[in-house]
């Protein structure tokens, strides 16, 4: 949120941009998108972290066209931690061979009438696969805010990942840190820019 909070008061006009810095705990690197949108209705926050927070149940989804399929849990108990969670296995089609599947926790938080995020964790899986896909991982910060001011909407998309797994163990990671050092995830990039492009478009239809 704190993140969120920073590039918010220093980019206020219409647009998206897409940061990448390095994160030495994930010991690769955070992208953060962050898309404004003037003209938004105040009950769009709440709409769209109600969408985010149960992504996985959904049939497809307006900002993102590589999501393929998905389910959703609730927990089989009570955490006593602030806001809303559940559990979630999401199938992704990124255009590398077989589907890639995530396992996550959802956890949704209301930070004030017109700031919410859904924060996003990988977890241990504990159901069946459901389709021949690899498992692929989230690091901390990964998740999504919402925020409205007198700029408009805002969007923050925070990823943080190691890979697909395109290599075997190690070797993604490595590859992956080589592309985005020098400049050459050029694809990955635009794979933010263009799910902001969609973000954008969605919003305006609520």
């Amino acid at each position: 949120m704190q993140q969120a909070r920073t590039l918010q008061s220093q980019e206020t006009t219409s647009g998206i941009r897409c940061h990448r810095r390095w994160n030495p705990a994930a010991r690769t690197f955070t992208y953060h998108t962050h898309v404004v949108v003037p003209g938004i209705a105040a009950s769009a926050v709440e709409h769209l972290s109600t969408l985010f927070f149960n992504a996985y149940s959904l049939q497809q989804h307006g900002w993102y066209s590589q999501f393929s399929s998905g389910t959703m849990r609730p927990l089989a108990f009570t955490p006593d931690v602030h806001g809303e969670h559940q559990l979630g296995q999401g199938y992704f089609d990124f255009g590398v061979g077989a589907l890639r599947r995530y396992h996550v926790l959802f956890s949704r938080v209301r930070s004030d009438a017109q700031t919410q995020a859904v924060v996003l964790r990988s977890v241990e899986e504990d159901v069946p696969v459901l389709q021949a896909s690899k498992q692929v991982f989230i690091l901390p910060p990964t998740g999504d805010v919402f925020a409205l001011d007198a700029a408009g909407l805002h969007w923050h998309h925070i990823c943080t990942t190691a890979g697909v797994r395109l290599l075997p163990g190690v070797l993604d990671r490595w590859l992956m840190n080589v592309l985005r050092a020098t400049g050459l995830d050029h694809k990955e990039r635009q794979t933010y820019i263009t799910e902001a492009e969609a973000f954008t478009r969605f919003a305006r239809t609520l």
